[in-house]
């Protein structure tokens, strides 16, 4: 056997200056994957406030556009951009790359929205890696800046995984609005799994539930205590958490069941009140994509504790709480109407509410909203709501006055 040569004594200058070498090393890979997660504790960089979903004036709102759910999305981006004050800036993602005749049928679609031109005008087209999806409010979370003159913050969740190609290209599309901002946002990528469905914001108060803990438990975030904490520290900001354990509070995203209104109230659906509207039996028509089984409505016992977990959860901790029809199906189907957008103008409070064409449950939720001081302009989502989703998913505020 070929003895291994001696190994060099280093004299102690050296071995002193070896070490501080791999100190410094070792501290910029740390500094690199610190940054690469987001800012956690670091004073100089914080996020501002997250904005809230009922409250200031819209001025930039983000969507996205493919070609293959135009025909889907028609009826729903059409009320919502004809109603959409003529002010508020519309980013538009879509993919790059895009060959000619999708570009001639959104250019299409907009004329057909607003034949005038004015849209079109106010439309800045963004392009990011394709294919994407259209749901843009779960890509990131948004922040005010911290001081003028400074980006506001587009947070966005750790990377998903690559082999589910639309979901990373979405993922990609934070980044994308940041580069072409001229430095308006800047992205940031927080260390958590999340949608910023899972989140809901009232005044700096984050509102999330016990299912993120699901998604978050690999990185330590197994109890309601220890996901406040890290949410906290990284937002510094107050947190709740509604319910003990995963499944609690009805499933997917909070924008499903419940929605911050005015100060210290609280508007959380009502499956009993649906029930009594529509019939214990109640099927709309709609299959659900995933089995391509008539939809029927879910007013199980067990269903309906979880929204009233909820509603006694947001109870005991002083809120207001009201109530409006909300029909589950499954763990991600709902006929939801708090899963909308809010707009807060001129002193008057504005809702873009999603119906679905049933008047009996549609006409109940609108003098809800009207009992309570807001405007409904109603958005169409029966083709979209099968889909795991309604207006409030297809729009993300990017900035409020």
């Amino acid at each position: 056997m070929i003895p291994y040569p001696p190994m060099p004594i280093l004299s102690s200058r050296r071995a002193v200056l070896l070490g501080v070498l791999i100190g410094v090393v070792i501290a910029a890979g740390l500094l690199m994957l610190y940054g690469r997660l987001g800012p956690a504790r670091d004073p100089v960089r914080l996020p501002g406030t997250v904005l809230p979903e009922a409250d200031g004036r819209i001025a930039e709102v983000a969507m996205h556009w493919t070609p293959e759910m135009d025909a889907l999305m028609a009826e729903t981006y059409a009320d919502f951009l004809r109603a959409l004050p003529t002010d508020v800036r519309v980013t538009m993602i879509v993919a790059s790359g895009m060959p000619e005749p999708a570009r001639t049928a959104l250019a299409r679609r907009l004329d057909a929205i607003d034949p005038s031109g004015a849209l079109e005008q106010r439309v800045h087209l963004v392009e990011s890696a394709g294919p994407i999806t259209t749901w843009s409010k779960d890509r990131a979370l948004v922040a005010t800046p911290r001081a003028p003159r400074e980006p506001a913050w587009l947070i966005a969740p750790l990377e998903p995984r690559r082999n589910w190609a639309k979901r990373h290209n979405d993922w990609k599309t934070v980044q994308a609005i940041a580069d072409a901002s001229d430095g308006k946002y800047r992205a940031h990528v927080a260390p958590f799994a999340f949608d910023a469905g899972d989140f809901a914001v009232q005044s700096g108060r984050l509102i999330v539930d016990s299912n993120l803990i699901e998604k978050n438990r690999r990185l330590g975030a197994t109890t309601p205590a220890a996901l406040k904490d890290q949410l906290a520290a990284w937002f510094h900001a107050p947190v709740i958490v509604l319910g003990e354990r995963p499944g609690d509070t009805p499933k997917h995203h909070l924008a499903m069941y419940m929605t911050p209104l005015q100060e210290r109230l609280m508007l959380v659906g009502d499956p009993a009140a649906a029930q009594a509207l529509v019939g214990a039996d109640f099927a709309p028509g709609e299959v659900s994509v995933e089995t391509e089984t008539p939809l029927r409505a879910d007013f199980s016992p067990r269903t309906r504790a979880r929204f009233e977990r909820v509603a006694a959860d947001l109870a005991a901790l002083g809120y207001r709480v009201e109530r409006i029809p909300n029909v589950p199906f499954d763990d991600k189907t709902y006929l939801s109407y708090t899963n909308a957008v809010f707009d807060v103008r001129d002193g008057k409070r504005f809702v873009f509410m999603p119906v679905y064409d049933l008047p009996t449950l549609d006409e109940a939720a609108k003098a809800t909203y009207e009992k309570l001081g807001w405007e409904v302009r109603p958005v169409r989502v029966r083709k979209v709501y099968p889909h795991h989703g309604t207006i409030g998913c297809l729009v993300n505020v990017l900035a409020r006055d």
